[in-house]
C-alpha cells in the first residue's frame, strides 16, 4: 500500500482523469475531485458516474465512493470559483494535485474556449499549487504538443513547429508555462504526455469515444444509412476515399497502461521536472486499423488516398460529407510524429508496465465492442 496522500485532481469526469482517479483510489489515495454541474447532475453525481463506468471498463466492483470527495468548480476561473475559505482550506488539505481537466475540441470555432479550459485553466492549477505544502503538479499534457514535428523527444517542446489545430497549440502553451514555473522553483512538477489513448488492454473497453472512435461512429452511421435504405443486406458496399495515408501511422495506448503508467512514475522522487511520454513503441498503420474495422462494419470500398484523387476526380456529396465531419482526425491520417520515450522506458524499468502491442486482435476487440455498443441504441457520442 502507498503512502495514503490526500490527491486533488481535475478532469475527473474524463476518460484519463476518471481512469486515474479509479487507481489512485486503488492503492489508497484519498481523492477529492474538482468537477463542473452540468444543467441537469451536480458535480458529485457526474464523478461517481464516471467511476461506475470505469468500473464497467474494467469489470470490477466500484467500492470507492466513502473516499471521493467532489468538489463543485471550474478551471476556467481562478481559484476554481471556490469561496476564499474553502479554497484555502483545500490548498492546505492537498498532498499533490493531478491535473487532467482538458477541453479536447480541434475546433477552431471553438478556439477562445479551448484556450481558456487549456491554457487558463492550467495557470489557475498552477496558481492553486503554489498554496499547496508540496506545491506538487502532476500535469497531463499530449504528446501532440510536437505539432508537425517528424520526431518528438522528451525533453522538447517549442522547437519551432506549427500545429494542426487550435488543441494543439493550445496544450503547448499549457505545458510551458507549467515547465516556465517549476524552472523557476515556484512548483514542483511533472508532465506525463499520452498518445492516441483507447480502450482496456484486457477488456477493450472504453468510457469516452473521441479519435479512432469518431470514425467508427462515421462509417457505422454511413453504413447504417446504406442498410436502411435496403441497398446492403451482406457485405455493404460504400464508395468512399478519406484523405489519408495508408503506411503512415497512428500512436495507440490501452487506457490501462497510461494511467498505470503515470501512477507508478509519479512514486519516484526522481520524477520532479521530468517529461514522459506515455506512447506505444509500434504504432500502427492506417490500413491495418481501417482494414479491420471494415471488416466488423461488413463493408467495402472504403480507402485511404491522397490529395492527388481528388484532383483527379473531384469528392463525391458523401465523401465531401464525411471529410467535413472528420475534418479535425483525418489531419492525423498524413503523418505524425516519431515519438522518444526513453525517460519513460528507464522510469517504469523492474516495474512491470510496458505498453501492450495493439494487434489487430485487440483493435477488432476494442472496435467490435464499440460497434456492438453503437448497434445497441446506447449514447457514445464523446
Amino acid at each position: 500500500m502507498h503512502e495514503r496522500k490526500r490527491v486533488l485532481i481535475t478532469g475527473a469526469t474524463g476518460f484519463v482523469g476518471s481512469h486515474l482517479a479509479w487507481t489512485l483510489l486503488e492503492e489508497g489515495r484519498q481523492v477529492t475531485a474538482l468537477a463542473r454541474g452540468s444543467k441537469t447532475r451536480p458535480a458529485r453525481e457526474r464523478v461517481l458516474e464516471a467511476l461506475n463506468d470505469v468500473s464497467a471498463c474494467v469489470e470490477a466492483p466500484a467500492r470507492f465512493s466513502d473516499r471521493v470527495n467532489v468538489l463543485e468548480g471550474d478551471i476556467g476561473v481562478p481559484g476554481f470559483a471556490l469561496p476564499e475559505t474553502e479554497a484555502a482550506a483545500l490548498a492546505a488539505g492537498t498532498d499533490e494535485i493531478w491535473h487532467c481537466a482538458a477541453s479536447l475540441s480541434f475546433s477552431e470555432d471553438e478556439r477562445e474556449e479551448i484556450f481558456r479550459m487549456n491554457v487558463d485553466g492550467a495557470r489557475h492549477v498552477v496558481e492553486f499549487a503554489k498554496r499547496t505544502p508540496s506545491r506538487r503538479l502532476h500535469h497531463v499534457s499530449t504528446a501532440y504538443v510536437a505539432g508537425n514535428r517528424a520526431a518528438a523527444l522528451e525533453s522538447e517542446l517549442e522547437a519551432g513547429q506549427t500545429f494542426r489545430n487550435a488543441y494543439e497549440e493550445s496544450k503547448c502553451r499549457a505545458e510551458s508555462l507549467v515547465r516556465s514555473e517549476h524552472a523557476d522553483g515556484r512548483i514542483i512538477a511533472t508532465v506525463y504526455r499520452p498518445s492516441i489513448v483507447i480502450g482496456h488492454s484486457r477488456t477493450g473497453r472504453a468510457t469516452h469515444f473521441h479519435g479512432v472512435y469518431a470514425f467508427i461512429r462515421g462509417l457505422w452511421s454511413a453504413v447504417a444509412r446504406l442498410r436502411r435504405r435496403g441497398h446492403a443486406k451482406d457485405v455493404a458496399h460504400l464508395p468512399l476515399r478519406i484523405l489519408g495515408r495508408e503506411h503512415t501511422t497512428l500512436n495507440f495506448v490501452p487506457i490501462d497502461y497510461v494511467v498505470n503508467g503515470m501512477a507508478a512514475i509519479a512514486q519516484r522522487d526522481s520524477s520532479a521536472g521530468g517529461v514522459y511520454h506515455l506512447t506505444n513503441p509500434a504504432a500502427t498503420e492506417n490500413h491495418v486499423w481501417l482494414r479491420r474495422i471494415c471488416r466488423l462494419l461488413r463493408v467495402e470500398g472504403v480507402r485511404l488516398v491522397d490529395p492527388a484523387s481528388f484532383e483527379q476526380r473531384p469528392m463525391t456529396r458523401l465523401e465531401a460529407l464525411f471529410q467535413k465531419q472528420m475534418a479535425f482526425y483525418s489531419m492525423y491520417l498524413q503523418g505524425e510524429p516519431q515519438f522518444d520515450s526513453r525517460n519513460t522506458v528507464e522510469a517504469l524499468k523492474g516495474s512491470g508496465i510496458e505498453c501492450p502491442p495493439v494487434t489487430e486482435e485487440f483493435i477488432e476487440k476494442m472496435a467490435g465492442w464499440y460497434i456492438a455498443q453503437l448497434e445497441d441504441g446506447r449514447r457514445l457520442e464523446s
